[in-house]
């Protein structure tokens, strides 16, 4: 099979496992927010932001460096397995370990217990990651995608199972748990590779300056992206951190979905073609076009109906969220084109570049975080949205310079998708004005009228075209 066949097919199971698992978990999260409270969705956002960070020591960037590399052999899996092994078991420890600590700093004792169970994860995902890095070097998404399904649904069911039952912020914490574990066995099981008791220093060294970068920048990275949840909930409480948390949830929603699975088949595909810079460049900007024909006007379309999402969603507990979601939108929009850029990146080996460029934008985050702290999470949100848009376009054009991409050739790519989300957003506003939205089927025909708009604004501008009764999408 052909890299261009492999790169297709990966796509096409990246995107059915996303589809499924952004509906699944859609609709896990509005049962969920029914069940619980603000303040629950808000504690456990306070243990994540803490988990995550943590998370990024448990593989050290080991296993994007196996992709990256293209003459591996066995030694260097077996070596990066027992070191995240061993890494996994001393982070479980020091998170049990700082857990009081951290309660403290929050001033929620009863965050404690709850740290102290959600610390396995780090020694259950740390037996996968080698598995997960293999069957993506080979290409074999349909595999993840399975795995990433089954996960999803499992500990979903799990989650409202225990909410039903009285269980309050722990069937969140549970839910995690089940999550990790069922997509640790699943992983063991499709995947035929087995570690042997074999550790090599210079196995590891051959690919520490490569990971050594990249764990450097998601060091970074992971500041950048939650100052904002960390400096809520330690100034503003939970019950605003549970309102934050899942405005910012449903911004994510695209990027985790369409953006971040794009870019984990295009990665493999990029690092196999990294020295023709022609063909790394027509790619990333089929890849960009792509992405934000779908990602801008879902995000406008959101902008819009809004009120009514939440209203008919999540009910009126959760109505302080509307302003929120609108002002992620933006973001969202910006962002889920941005996540593309460490793509191009590390398929030239510049790990170091990005993590330098990082550590400017970290600093410029934090700063937006505690201007926007004055006027409450709506000004976090505001003053987040305001430095991505400005940082984003700064690591575009550094980005796009190392592969001889000019600014207009970049920026013209996005004219469909602006002009598309006009016409969505221009549509909904009309259709909203005509006639009120107040169920979920009323919502459900609200979104499929949006849908037919975009549609038609792509065959107005020639994106989509019907030949001999097939829809053809234009090449981008």
């Amino acid at each position: 099979m052909t890299l261009k066949q492999k790169t297709i097919k990966g796509l096409t199971w990246s995107g059915v496992s996303q589809g499924v698992k952004v509906l699944s978990q859609f609709i896990v999260t509005a049962i969920l927010a029914r069940l619980l409270s603000p303040n629950d969705f808000g504690i456990l956002a306070m243990a994540t932001v803490f988990m995550n960070f943590a998370m990024i020591f448990s593989e050290m960037g080991i296993s994007s460096a196996l992709v990256q590399k293209q003459d591996t052999h066995n030694r260097h899996y077996y070596s990066a397995f027992w070191l995240n092994l061993i890494t996994g078991l001393c982070l479980m420890i020091i998170f049990i370990a700082v857990s009081p600590l951290i309660a403290i700093f929050y001033k929620k004792p009863e965050l404690q217990p709850i740290l102290m169970v959600l610390a396995i994860n780090f020694f259950i995902s740390s037996f996968v990651i080698v598995q997960q890095t293999i069957l993506t070097k080979e290409m074999e998404f349909k595999k993840l995608a399975v795995r990433d399904i089954l996960a999803v649904i499992i500990s979903g069911v799990i989650g409202i199972f225990l909410a039903c039952h009285g269980f309050g912020v722990w069937s969140l914490v549970y839910q995690s748990i089940a999550f990790t574990l069922i997509n640790g066995i699943f992983l063991w099981t499709v995947s035929a590779w087995r570690p042997k008791f074999q550790f090599a220093k210079s196995d590891i060294r051959d690919i520490l300056n490569f990971s050594a970068n990249l764990t450097g920048f998601n060091i970074v990275n992971y500041f950048a992206r939650n100052a904002d949840q960390l400096v809520i909930g330690k100034f503003l409480g939970a019950q605003a951190l549970g309102y934050y948390s899942l405005a910012y949830k449903l911004m994510l929603y695209p990027l985790q979905n369409i953006s971040w699975v794009v870019s984990k088949v295009m990665f493999p595909a990029f690092s196999r073609i990294q020295h023709d810079l022609e063909k790394v460049k027509t790619s990333y900007m089929r890849m960009v076009k792509a992405i934000s024909l779908v990602t801008f006007p879902l995000m406008a379309g959101l902008f819009v109906i809004a009120p009514e999402f939440v209203r008919v969603i999540y009910g009126p507990n959760w109505k302080p969220i509307i302003i929120l979601i609108r002002i992620f939108c933006v973001c969202g929009l910006i962002q889920s084109v941005g996540t593309t850029i460490g793509n191009i990146l590390l398929s030239q080996g510049r790990a170091d570049l990005q993590f330098r460029m990082q550590l400017f934008g970290t600093v410029i985050v934090i700063t937006a975080v505690f201007w926007g702290l004055k006027y409450g999470i709506n000004g976090v949100a505001i003053f987040y949205t305001i430095q991505s848009f400005f940082w984003v376009n700064i690591t575009f054009f550094v980005t796009n310079r190392l592969i001889k991409l000019s600014c207009y050739q970049f920026y013209s790519k996005f004219k469909v998708s602006c002009l598309s989300s006009i016409f969505v957003a221009g549509s909904l506003l009309v259709f909203k004005y005509i006639y009120k939205t107040t169920s979920i089927l009323e919502l459900i025909l609200l979104v499929c009228f949006s849908c037919v708009i975009y549609l038609a604004s792509l065959f107005v501008m020639s994106e989509i075209t019907i030949k001999n009764r097939k829809l053809i999408i234009r090449s981008i």
